[in-house]
């Protein structure tokens, strides 16, 4: 598994939560937070930790912040991800200190085409650089001394960095830099680029060999230009803090597919999006992912995002996402397809009540996690192998089949959305469960299938009917093909519930036989994770 999060030297897959903007603003904020950390069962929360907190004052460094944050995840033994509002926070520069706010002079803000001051500092103003690059690694220098037990996994670098309100800074310091030739290293660069959107952009101007920004991008110089020199500046302040303590770090990324999709309306200018992710990859070298915020619930653009940020050079988290009933389907099939080495969904302290009691919208995600949870192990182990196999009920869908090399595998669903093609009543799972709830979910989870008639199911809601592949007598005998004297016939060695402790040893807390296994391998949130071992 590729992860950029380790935990005593193994990859980790993160399932956590983010809490709003300004919940770590004290211990009281937080107090609701960790009660959704707690009640989804999370392994990790992501944390804002504000320059305007953490240097009220230039030259005067609070990291009172940060030791809450660590000690309310140490007593609930989960781990951290410190997200650094510096100079961006969606597009915007909110939590920068009041003292950077009032020095206009010293530090430049962006700029609209009509010469109005947004509320977004410019990434060309080296002295605004400078100063968030000082206060980070005071922070850094700090986390290096009281992270002794990594219960901090990583930092995000800004926040959906950009411009919001302008594709560019039209203020003097930016038109100076976007009237004049484009850097030469980028020439170099783009003659080497394999086909994307910024090589496509570049040759349908020409193909260019010397210009302005517009003259070599056209339309899309602005964006072009202002990722150029954001990516720049990010970069050059990850570098520095992994020089003093190298503790991975990502980028997040406010989407380019939102709305009308004008960069600059419809978000921020000069973010990895889709579009410039791959001069962003070329200039931040010093940081270990570049991570999309998917809040897009259609599964046709999940997976075309998916795919967009799940490349051989980037490694694939999902750092925002919401608590949602699709999202819950469309995270396993992006930990099949894509690898997907940990989600987050934001919002933490909004899925529970003032008591800590989930509330009803988010209960779907609370199985998910669990799920997630359960079957961690198995997909630290084989994320990316081509073993895990998702389990996902759509609209329209009846089922699903799976070819597992060795056996075909046929999954029905405990509630049918649609009645007509529904396959296979379910009927019995066993004595504790038994009511409504158990089979009103979508199917949803993981089959790990390790070969040699070894597999582990996790999820809910879907049931796995197994054929032999042996002869094409054998796997259309009628002990075979009909379910009902499949299931009784089926050549199990064992069926085991179980889970998987500390070491990853599975450990077994009830086989399963007679009715529990005679109507096929069933699973559900709460019995943690089935191992089917063949009788081969």
């Amino acid at each position: 598994m590729k992860s950029i999060f380790k935990v005593n030297g193994k990859p980790f897959f993160t399932i956590g939560g983010q809490t709003h903007n300004s919940s770590t603003y004290s211990e009281d904020v937080m107090k609701k937070a960790w009660l959704g950390i707690e009640a989804l069962g999370l392994n990790t929360i992501a944390a804002p930790i504000c320059w305007g907190q953490i240097e009220p004052e230039e030259d005067l460094f609070d990291f009172s912040q940060i030791d809450m944050i660590l000690d309310g995840a140490r007593k609930r033994n989960v781990k951290v991800v410190l997200l650094w509002f510096g100079t961006w926070k969606n597009g915007t520069s909110h939590y920068v200190p009041k003292w950077v706010k009032t020095q206009k002079e010293r530090f430049v803000w962006a700029e609209t085409a009509q010469n109005i001051r947004t509320r977004t500092l410019s990434p060309l103003c080296e002295a605004t650089k400078e100063a968030d690059k000082k206060a980070y690694l005071k922070v850094i220098e700090y986390l290096k001394k009281v992270n002794t037990d990594d219960v901090v996994l990583s930092v995000q670098i800004e926040n959906e960095p950009g411009s919001i309100g302008t594709p560019r800074d039209y203020s003097k310091l930016g038109e100076t830099a976007f009237s004049s030739n484009i850097p030469e290293e980028l020439y170099d660069w783009l003659e080497k680029l394999s086909d994307c959107p910024i090589k496509r952009f570049w040759t349908e101007n020409g193909s260019q060999k010397n210009g302005t920004w517009e003259e070599v991008f056209g339309i899309e110089a602005s964006p072009i230009f202002t990722s150029y020199y954001t990516a720049i500046y990010i970069n050059e302040i990850s570098k520095a803090g992994k020089e003093i303590y190298d503790i991975p770090t990502y980028v997040n990324v406010w989407i380019g597919e939102m709305y009308q999709q004008i960069a600059g309306v419809d978000y921020p200018s000069g973010g990895p999006t889709t579009k410039t992710i791959d001069l962003w990859k070329f200039l931040t070298p010093d940081i270990d992912a570049i991570c999309p915020d998917i809040y897009l619930q259609d599964y046709i653009t999940f997976d075309a995002l998916c795919e967009a940020y799940s490349r051989d050079d980037n490694i694939f988290y999902i750092p925002e996402s919401a608590p949602s009933v699709m999202n819950a389907l469309n995270v396993f099939m992006a930990i099949e397809k894509h690898n997907l080495s940990g989600i987050h969904t934001f919002g933490i302290d909004s899925v529970v009540d003032k008591d800590g009691v989930l509330l009803e919208g988010a209960r779907e995600w609370a199985n998910t996690a669990k799920i997630l949870s359960s079957a961690r192990p198995l997909i630290e182990k084989y994320l990316g192998t081509g073993k895990i196999y998702a389990v996902a009920q759509f609209e329209g869908s009846s089922g699903q089949s799976f070819d597992f090399g060795d056996y075909i595998g046929k999954v029905t669903y405990s509630m049918p959305l649609d009645k007509q093609f529904a396959t296979n009543s379910w009927g019995f799972m066993d004595t504790y469960h038994r009511e409504p709830e158990y089979f009103n979910v979508r199917g949803k989870g993981l089959i790990i299938y390790e070969g040699n008639g070894s597999f582990y199911l996790a999820g809910e809601g879907y049931k796995l009917v197994l054929i032999k592949k042996d002869t094409i007598e054998g796997m259309t005998t009628g002990v075979r093909q009909s379910v009902f004297l499949n299931t009784r016939h089926q050549e199990y060695l064992s069926v085991s519930e179980g889970y998987f402790d500390e070491d990853d040893n599975f450990i077994t807390v009830k086989e399963r036989c007679g009715d529990e296994s005679d109507l096929g391998l069933w699973v559900h949130h709460d019995i943690g994770v089935v191992h089917v071992q063949m009788d081969n």
